[in-house]
């Protein structure tokens, strides 16, 4: 005996092999013209096999009726009625001879080469969507002939649908089907047949044919009919006898949960889910009455879906051109207003650009009249006979010879001390000091406000001066500074010098005071800080010259705050700046908050007698942020803003000079101080009106817009309503009414009481 093993089967081989060894060898029997081929399968009452008809050679398939009783018979000959009725209709297999007397009868019809659709589902598992409407579509319209014929099917399922060679279904197997005018009943094949068709006693429907097409359709889908559920079928095959499986059957459909599994499949769309849903209801309340109205259904699926371009068209159309038209009116909106904020802007700037020149010109006013009261001194003919008087005084002299030198002012020695105060008290030198307070406290208000007056001689000693507070600078010596030597900055003294450098280091001035430097025109100082208040003041010097020679200077010392005269806002307001080379390039000296936190504090915080601009970065066309707005009390006050800003050139008009030593010491017709006018608006508050007609035209445009798409959904939701409204009169018009007749609604009466062969 051989020792080589069996090849190891699958469960699916094995059933093949079961199945091909309990096919017949022979056929039941002979038929006159016709050659038996093949096996094709075995029923309930008999078995169908392939044959060739010997005179035309073409294929056929017959099917016998192999229990030989007189049911059989019975059997057949309904069923022959059924196809002789339905003969020509393409969607039915076509009879073509019947054996009556033969042993078993037969009969012979088209041999479909493709199987069955259960064959074809075995075969390659659940059909897509467009198969499957397809195969639906053919099927419904198919029964619809079927029922204006007056038959229904009443066993509808995979098995009973043939494919032929163009794919196209065939209805087989009427075995159990009805005419319109028959009371027998009629059983079909669980899960495919309607609930109430499970009764003996129910009559035939043609809402069971639909209830089959739905089945068919949902298994096409999801490879399964509905309701399928393998614990339903064994409760269903225990139940006992026929009826008691009925009734099993239809109250678990009944109370099932509607099937949701073919929803899931892709290309299933709401409208299809729908009509299948209508087709499996399970009561029949809420089916498809009739095959009209199925088809009608899903010919208005159909012209839904052929329109829905148009419809989608019809929508997006015109949202398409709202949305255009509104993006171009937003564009076109959106450059308007622009473009008025460019000119507002424009005008902005200019009118400020106005506000900046008138500003500047009344600081150059203020600053001629300073140089003015200070020249008109110097011309003062009894001033400058004092003053002749004091230089010329051989005491005086020999005490100014002695503090001549900056670094004595500062000095501890007893007898420069004792010297400085011999020389405040001597009496030619008062002489002087009435033509001084005259122009400080003058109450008639002939002379400006000025924060002092001051004589210096031509060594930089001060003979003579008057101040609002306490008087401690007259005799010390002041060559150093900027109003007596017409220099940018202070130079240093020894009290301000390092520790460890000498005086000739620290002091650039010659030590011959002969030849030390002096003004020789009319001088606007660098600004200096006040010890007092830390604002920042400036001083007016004009030389005093007798035989072609500087003799002294007269200066006026003025608090800055008051230069500009402006009415200032937050959003609005002017500052005055010092651009000129020294040692606080752009520092700002006037600002409306200055005189604020002056006001709070009695003394400016040192963060704002810092603050510096650069000026030379400043543009009209770029937004500015004034640098006291960066402080933490600019940004409190609310100077933390965009702006636009102005700049004007502050100029200088010198009163002439008396005994200038030529005609080129004499200064320009106008001259730049270095002290610039910023003249600051608010951006936002400017383009406000801009800004206010930017939002009333975006919301009449909003409101346009809406108005526009309001009309277009509104138009669009009645065309499809009318649609709607037309679908349901159409279904309505297919419905069964309370007197309709079973002939007019195609409502069969009941049919045979024996089963399928599946059940």
């Amino acid at each position: 005996m051989s020792s080589d093993r069996t090849q190891h089967q699958s469960t699916d081989e094995i059933r093949k092999a079961r199945e091909l060894s309990l096919e017949p060898t022979l056929p039941p029997a002979q038929v006159p013209g016709y050659r038996l081929l093949k096996f094709i399968g075995r029923g309930a009452y008999g078995e169908v096999w392939s044959a060739q008809d010997l005179k035309t050679g073409r294929k056929v398939a017959i099917k016998f009726y192999t229990r030989r009783s007189s049911a059989d018979v019975q059997l057949l000959a309904r069923e022959i009625e059924k196809l002789v009725v339905l003969s020509a209709d393409r969607y039915v297999v076509q009879l073509l001879d019947v054996g009556w007397e033969a042993d078993p009868p037969y009969y012979v019809m088209d041999y479909i080469e493709h199987g069955s659709l259960e064959d074809r589902l075995k075969r390659q598992g659940p059909l897509t969507a467009n198969e499957a409407i397809e195969l639906f579509q053919e099927l419904a319209t198919g029964m619809m002939h079927l029922h204006d014929k007056g038959v229904l099917h009443c066993d509808l399922k995979p098995g009973n649908v043939l494919l032929d060679q163009d794919g196209k279904p065939r209805v087989a197997d009427f075995g159990q089907s009805r005419l319109s005018t028959d009371e027998t009943p009629a059983l079909g094949t669980l899960f495919y047949m309607a609930p109430e068709q499970a009764d003996l006693k129910a009559a035939p429907d043609a809402s069971w044919d639909v209830y089959g097409l739905g089945a068919l359709f949902f298994s096409m889908l999801t490879g399964k009919p509905p309701y399928f559920r393998a614990e339903l079928a064994t409760e269903i095959e225990s139940s006992g006898s026929i009826e008691p499986r009925l009734e099993t059957y239809r109250k678990a459909l009944l109370a099932a949960r509607k099937p949701t599994e073919h929803r899931s499949v892709p290309g299933v769309d709401r409208a299809l889910a729908e009509i299948i849903d209508r087709c499996i209801a399970a009561n029949p309340t809420h089916r498809f009455s009739n095959i009209q109205s199925l088809m009608l259904a899903l010919g208005q699926r159909q012209l839904t879906r052929a329109r829905m371009p148009l419809m989608v068209l019809g929508l997006l159309g015109p949202l398409m051109l709202v949305g255009v038209m509104t993006l171009f009116g937003w564009w076109a909106f959106e450059k308007s207003v622009d473009r008025t904020r460019t000119e507002i802007t424009k005008k902005a700037n200019e009118s400020n650009q106005f506000a900046a020149q008138l500003a500047a010109r009344s600081a150059a006013e203020q600053i001629d009249e300073y140089f003015r009261v200070v020249g008109q001194l110097t011309r003062d003919e009894s001033f400058r006979q004092s003053f002749q008087d004091v230089i010329s005084n051989p005491d005086l002299l020999q005490m100014r010879q002695a503090l001549s030198h900056p670094n004595q002012n500062s000095s501890s020695d007893a007898e420069i001390i004792t010297m400085r105060e011999r020389f405040r008290n001597h009496p030619v030198r008062k002489q002087l000091q009435p033509f001084l307070e005259k122009r400080l406290f003058d109450a008639q208000g002939d002379f400006p406000i000025a924060a002092g007056w001051l004589v210096n001689d031509r060594w930089g000693n001060q003979i003579a001066s008057a101040f609002r507070g306490e008087n401690q600078t007259l005799g010390k010596n002041y060559s150093y500074r900027t109003y007596f030597t017409g220099l940018d900055k202070d130079l240093k003294t020894l009290s301000s010098a390092t520790v460890g450098k000498n005086s000739q280091e620290i002091y650039s001035v010659s030590e011959d005071v002969e030849k030390r430097q002096v003004i020789s025109r009319p001088h606007l100082s660098a600004v200096f800080i006040s010890d007092q208040s830390n604002t920042w003041k400036v001083a007016f010097s004009s030389p005093l010259i007798f035989d072609g020679e500087v003799a002294g200077i007269v200066v006026i010392s003025v608090d800055l705050g008051s230069f500009i005269e402006f009415e200032n806002f937050k959003t609005h307001y002017a500052m005055m700046v010092d651009t000129r080379p020294g040692e606080n390039p752009g520092i700002i000296l006037e600002h409306p908050l200055f005189q604020e936190a002056l006001s709070e504090h009695g003394k400016l915080p040192i963060e704002l007698a810092r603050v510096q601009v650069n000026v030379d970065e400043i543009s009209s066309k770029d937004r500015f942020l004034d640098p006291v707005g960066k402080t933490q009390i600019g940004i409190e006050a609310g100077y933390d803003r965009e702006s636009i800003v102005a700049d004007e050139r502050v100029m200088m008009e010198p009163p002439p000079i008396s005994n200038l030593k030529s005609k080129t010491d004499m200064l320009p017709k106008r001259s730049d101080t270095g002290l610039r006018v910023l003249a600051v608006e608010d951006y936002e508050t400017i383009v406000a009106p801009a800004n206010d007609l930017r939002v009333e035209l975006g919301r009449l445009a909003l409101l346009a817009s809406l108005f526009l798409l309001t009309v277009t959904v509104g138009m669009w939701f009645f065309v499809r309503r009318m649609l709607q409204e037309s679908r349901h009169r159409l279904e309505r018009t297919f419905s069964p009414s309370t007197e309709s007749s079973p002939g007019d609604n195609l409502e069969t009466l009941a049919t045979h009481t024996r089963r399928t062969q599946e059940y």
